[in-house]
């Protein structure tokens, strides 16, 4: 079975205001006992929500086991993407390999062995760029002949993830090289369809120009590919996510595709595969399922390319509710 050896490797909490999902998180990790605790929260943005802050920081006061804790409190807000960035750096900094946890990735008891595991097994291969907790296509009766698989062609959703300070050193927030790899022979064939290509194309354009202001993740994404870094997915789902609501930055929609609950524990036997070779066809049907537009997306793309500038703006707003009132 997987190892149940002491939890050495360190624990990163990336928090802000929401205590609840927060605590839960914290309790995950209360349970593993880590010999390293790293806690970050991100300042509030009014004086009210000042207590929100306070009330998750003080969850810290909560270690009751040996531990080493180390306390990063921003003093004003960042934002998501500007603080995850800083607690990252500030992170990999102090240490060369760890786990990372937002206020809403919930841990299974598996999933801090499974990290650990596999984040010394792959520390010298700088091929693996990470290790994700997260499984939104596990099998909820999965007989795989290895415990884990590799991937290239994910976007986003890093809900619990472990990596190594050899990777972060090669992240850049501000994507710096996209404008010179667009469109380039090398980056068109790297995908596995005209749709990947075109959604990562979106992604990645809209990540660079701030029309999405707030992720800190997509950069990473391009970051895996311009090195040809490979991702771990674990066979079984061990981190859900509990932070679909109205209080969430980045998983607000309650239509979310991704919003799939199929995380539990369970005992396994930790199986290396035979090789490292990307899994294509699941990385295929991943896009296919849970990142390839919908279709009111990719029509409301449509009708915008065919309209001027200004009258598309102007009535981007009354589409885009009404879009959203049907199901987009």
């Amino acid at each position: 079975m997987i190892s149940n050896e002491a939890l050495n490797t360190p624990v990163l909490i990336n928090a802000f205001s929401r205590y609840d999902t927060t605590l839960k998180v914290f309790e995950a990790v209360r349970s593993a006992k880590p010999t390293k605790l790293y806690f970050a929260c991100d300042g509030p943005r009014t004086e009210k929500e000042r207590l929100q802050t306070d009330r998750v920081r003080g969850l810290v006061e909560l270690v009751d086991w040996p531990c080493d804790v180390h306390r990063l409190f921003h003093p004003k807000n960042m934002g998501l993407k500007k603080a995850m960035v800083a607690n990252l750096d500030w992170f990999f900094e102090h240490e060369p390999e760890g786990i990372v946890l937002e206020d809403d990735t919930a841990p299974v008891p598996s999933f801090f062995p499974f990290c650990q595991a596999l984040l010394k097994h792959y520390r010298e291969n700088e091929r693996i760029w990470w290790i994700l907790g997260s499984n939104l296509m596990a099998d909820p009766n999965p007989k795989p002949e290895a415990s884990y698989y590799f991937s290239e062609h994910g976007y986003g959703a890093p809900w619990g993830w472990a990596g190594w300070r050899r990777s972060w050193v090669l992240y850049d927030v501000a994507m710096k090289a996209w404008p010179s790899v667009r469109n380039t022979p090398t980056w068109n064939e790297f995908f596995l369809s005209r749709a990947e290509r075109s959604e990562a194309d979106f992604i990645f354009e809209a990540t660079w120009d701030g029309r999405i202001p707030t992720t800190w993740a997509f950069q990473n994404d391009f970051a895996r590919i311009l090195n040809k870094g490979l991702t771990v997915i674990p066979e079984y789902n061990l981190v859900r996510n509990i932070g679909f609501s109205d209080a969430g930055t980045n998983t607000l929609q309650a239509t979310d595709r991704r919003d799939v609950d199929n995380a539990y524990d369970r005992p396994f036997e930790l199986v290396h595969p035979d090789e490292v070779v990307v899994d294509a066809s699941r990385d295929l049907s991943y896009f296919n399922k849970f990142v390839r537009p919908n279709f009111f997306r990719r029509f409301r793309t449509a009708v915008k390319s065919l309209i001027p500038t200004r009258v598309d703006a102007a009535i981007t707003p009354y589409v885009s509710k009404i879009l959203r009132r049907i199901g987009s």
